[in-house]
């Protein structure tokens, strides 16, 4: 009998994510237990600022949530909102997300050279 996965392994997870986040313009980070990204753009630029805010939910939904945790940033639910539209830079961090899923990336991201992925 042939097993087949039902679910991505953490690396196939960690390159969804960070082929995701670069197809929309984000850069991605991975500390912890704590996925970050972060656009920028024009500073005053609202428009961009409401793309960035709409499009980040795609990266984050990527992750596997596996212990509590909350999002947190410059979206446009909060004060950082007014904060990223004057800089030019939108920054989001969720945390309890899958541990192996972000070891995968934080090694993915540490890649360097022509064979990173």
């Amino acid at each position: 009998m042939i097993k087949t996965k039902t679910k991505p392994d953490a690396q196939a997870r960690a390159l969804e994510i960070k082929a995701t986040a670069e197809k929309l313009g984000f850069t991605v980070e991975a500390r912890g237990s704590i996925l970050t990204v972060k656009k920028t753009f024009l500073a005053g630029d609202k428009d961009a600022f409401c793309v960035a805010d709409m499009d980040y939910g795609s990266v984050f939904d990527l992750l596997p949530r596996t212990s509590p945790g909350s999002d947190w940033g410059t979206d446009g639910g909060t004060i950082g909102g007014m904060v990223a539209i004057k800089n030019g830079l939108f920054v989001m961090n969720r945390s309890g997300g899958s541990k192996s899923v972000l070891n995968a990336l934080a090694k993915i991201l540490a890649r360097k050279g022509p064979h990173a992925c």
